[in-house]
């Protein structure tokens, strides 16, 4: 049986792989991406040279119109009337006047509100005595709102000779001033008591709560001893309550109920001291009267 022969015919299927050049050549078509880098590198010389500095210079051009521009642009916004400021919001403040607040901030009506800045203005505001926390928004074309957090004073502290206003830990706030005269009682921590400090702030809230049936404004001194007793001095009725802090809790309830049953068997008016500690509660009556 004969051989068969090939088939000597080219196939019409083949895959032929084009050059590198041929396919670079197609890829760049006439819209191929023109290489800066490379034109100038075939300019050889002082040609090249010259390209770069013109390149250069262009670039500082461009870039120094567009720094006078922006100074031009701001001078014109900072002198500008329709920038000038016309409210100021003042929101939080208790003790301190709106007349201090724009005096210490530098914030002023009438002038203009983008030559604020507001870092400064927030930076002047806290280191006034009153101010705990402060933060100011600026809202254009002409508003500002401020808005701050007051330390608020629950004693009088004596330091150094001078009465401070100072807040429910005793840390002293600012001197007591007749233009910001508010009466408080007077605080006094004896040596080695700072750890009872924190039961005023407990104090000052069972007070508000009327666990304690007194009002804050007729207690006359407030005394802190290393013995873990609280004693509120009462002037207008010469009375001292002793809280021991051992239960403070406990303690603070049945001096409550003590005080309640002394009012309403009208005998409070003759109570000279009432002491609540370890489960009782002591009176302790005027000379008149037995305990």
């Amino acid at each position: 049986m004969p051989l068969m022969r090939k088939n000597c015919r080219r196939q019409r299927n083949k895959y032929v792989k084009a050059s590198s050049g041929e396919h670079d050549k197609k890829k760049s078509g006439v819209f191929g991406r023109i290489n800066f880098a490379e034109k100038i590198k075939k300019i050889c010389g002082i040609k090249r040279i010259g390209v770069v500095v013109l390149l250069l210079v262009c670039a500082a051009g461009l870039s120094a119109f567009l720094c006078l521009a922006s100074v031009r642009l701001y001078n014109t916004a900072v002198t500008s009337a329709f920038f000038q400021t016309k409210h100021v919001d003042v929101v939080g403040n208790v003790r301190l006047g709106k007349d201090v607040i724009l005096q210490y901030s530098g914030i002023r009506e009438g002038e203009n509100s983008l030559s604020v800045n507001i870092a400064d203005a927030e930076k002047e505001l806290r280191r006034t005595p009153w101010v705990e926390e402060v933060s100011i928004k600026r809202l254009l074309p002409d508003r500002f709102v401020i808005r701050l957090k007051e330390r608020m004073p629950s004693f009088w502290v004596h330091k150094d000779g001078v009465l401070y206003y100072a807040n429910e830990r005793g840390d002293a706030i600012a001197p007591v001033e007749s233009a910001n005269f508010l009466s408080l009682p007077t605080l006094l921590i004896e040596p080695g008591a700072e750890e009872i400090v924190p039961y005023l702030a407990r104090m000052l809230k069972d007070m508000q709560q009327g666990v304690l049936p007194i009002e804050s404004g007729v207690i006359a001194q407030v005394t802190v001893s290393a013995a873990g007793i609280v004693e509120i001095y009462l002037e207008d009725r010469e009375m001292r309550l002793s809280i021991a802090t051992d239960d403070w809790s406990g303690n603070l309830a049945r001096m409550g109920v003590a005080l309640g049953d002394l009012a309403r068997r009208r005998e409070l008016q003759n109570v000279r001291q009432v002491r609540a500690a370890g489960g009782n509660v002591w009176v302790l009556f005027n000379k008149t009267q037995q305990s």
